[in-house]
């Protein structure tokens, strides 16, 4: 029988299906960049937290030697406490199930149980993950009558001195929380052993599969199942019960759902659009738009986080521009382009404002999408450089958004019941999609300027990266002048 870990007591608390594939077909599994680039700054995270917990002696035996491991840690634990406080990836197992712990620390009156997340709070999730190695050192013979756990201090802790992370880690005590689902434990192994032994789960995809986690089978369940309805009832925004309401009704497809159905005004509108296939587009969309003066800006920035903070000022997680495109258009038409993008390694951030501040000038609408998002980013910027916070404050004040006059006045069944810039988009300018691009995505911008940070690709690479960011945040600003001269 398959031994259990507490990552496949995660997996299949949240689908048996996810566990038995872990177990019997591994290389059905898919990862994407951005998970496996999460999953490398998760564990940067965990060697600066050794340090940042004082250090102490590591268990070197990795996860596909557990024999090994086990006999390391049972070998640390013989020597006394003041020779061994802290051991780091201690190895414990009980009942077929075998653990990891990030840290554990040592003492007389009983043990600390130690858990190392590379996020910025505690999460549900993680109570589980912790209770499950406290049931397993405890039923190994551990004393352990205290558990923590450690993530990023995204409130306090700004980076000030280079390589001083000290009070990056936030320590917190779970006890209680362990405490009171612990004695869950031994059910779910045993629910799980009898999965992991049976037959493959039939489960069919569905909101299981993006939560708490990304499955990494998803795209191979999918392949297996019945082609989903083409407008499917889940496109509805915010639809939350009410999809699993019209599902048992037996409606898969918006074209299908009887309007008397659905209660909201927003609902009722993106059935009608789905359903007759023709767009909505309201009488003042024209006027309101031509309402907007000129000379205008169109903006838009890419922004990076790190974990651990790379820049001095800067926080954990902290979304830091590095790049901007901004479009100036006359009355008559005429557009001038101005780009800022920076990947030499070092801090962007004040090149960024200065360059940002001369390339909008100081009168005229500044027309973004989703205002909320480069109005924060600015904030932030004026908190950190107080000696342009009222250059700042301006811009912020000619903002012009978009989005909610979208929104408001405008919809097309492509959209699939987002208002996305890159939904929107290609109902309206289909010659500006974003399909020839290198770099199509935020996300997508935020990895290729993570990996052109590395010292050691080459210039010629750095090169090409630097050419697609350029390239996918010009069309972001020209996509906003289309939408806004579209009717």
């Amino acid at each position: 029988m398959a031994n259990l870990s507490k990552s496949r007591i995660q997996s299949g608390r949240q689908c048996h299906k996810r566990l038995w594939l872990e177990i019997h077909d591994p290389k059905k599994s898919e990862w994407s960049f951005s998970a496996q680039s999460r999953m490398d700054e998760g564990t940067a995270f965990g060697i600066l937290a050794q340090e940042l917990l004082g250090g102490g002696v590591l268990v070197t035996a990795d996860h596909l030697h557990v024999n090994e491991a086990l006999a390391e840690t049972i070998s640390l634990l013989d020597q006394s406490i003041d020779a061994v406080p802290m051991i780091f990836e201690p190895a414990f197992t009980h009942e077929g199930v075998r653990v990891r712990v990030d840290a554990y620390k040592r003492h007389p009156d009983g043990d600390t149980l130690i858990e190392i997340k590379s996020t910025a709070s505690v999460k549900a999730e993680h109570i589980w993950d912790c209770a499950i190695q406290t049931w397993v050192a405890r039923g190994s013979g551990q004393n352990v009558t205290r558990v923590m756990l450690g993530h990023a201090d995204t409130e306090s802790f700004i980076y000030s001195m280079e390589n001083d992370y000290q009070g990056l880690l936030k320590l917190v005590d779970i006890t209680a929380d362990v405490e009171a689902i612990i004695s869950k434990i031994p059910k779910i192994v045993q629910d799980l052993k009898a999965v992991a032994a049976g037959g493959v789960p039939s489960i069919s995809t569905g909101t299981h599969c993006v939560k708490p986690y990304g499955c990494p089978f998803i795209e191979f369940c999918r392949s297996s199942e019945p082609a989903e309805a083409e407008y499917p009832v889940q496109l509805l925004p915010r639809v939350g019960k009410l999809a699993d309401q019209l599902m048992a009704s037996g409606y898969r497809d918006i074209r299908d759902v009887p309007l008397p159905l659905l209660a909201s005004p927003l609902h009722k509108r993106i059935a009608e659009v789905t359903q007759s296939g023709k767009p909505y587009v309201s009488h003042e969309l024209k006027n309101v738009l031509n309402s907007i003066s000129h000379p205008r800006y169109y903006l838009d920035f890419e922004t990076v986080s790190f974990i651990v903070p790379r820049w001095i000022g800067t926080q954990s997680f902290q979304q830091i521009p590095f790049q901007y495109s901004c479009h100036i258009e006359h009355e008559d038409g005429s557009l001038i382009h101005h780009a800022f993008l920076d990947i030499s390694g070092k801090s962007p951030i004040l090149n960024f404002i200065e360059k940002l501040i001369n390339d909008v000038g100081n009168e005229g609408p500044i027309l973004v999408w989703n205002q909320g998002f480069e109005s924060s980013r600015l904030n932030d910027l004026a908190q950190m450089f107080p000696q342009y916070s009222h250059s700042i404050e301006r811009i912020i004040s000619r903002m012009v958004d978009l989005l909610p006059i979208y929104r408001l006045h405008y919809y097309h069944a492509d959209m699939r019941g987002s208002w996305s810039i890159k939904n929107v988009l290609p109902t309206v300018a289909p010659d500006l999609d974003y399909g020839d691009l290198e770099v199509s995505g935020g996300q997508a911008a935020q990895e290729e300027y993570k990996k052109a940070l590395d010292p050691d690709l080459a210039p010629e690479e750095v090169k090409v990266i630097e050419l697609s960011l350029l390239a996918y945040c010009q069309r972001d600003t020209l996509a906003l002048v289309r939408l806004a001269n579209a009717w």
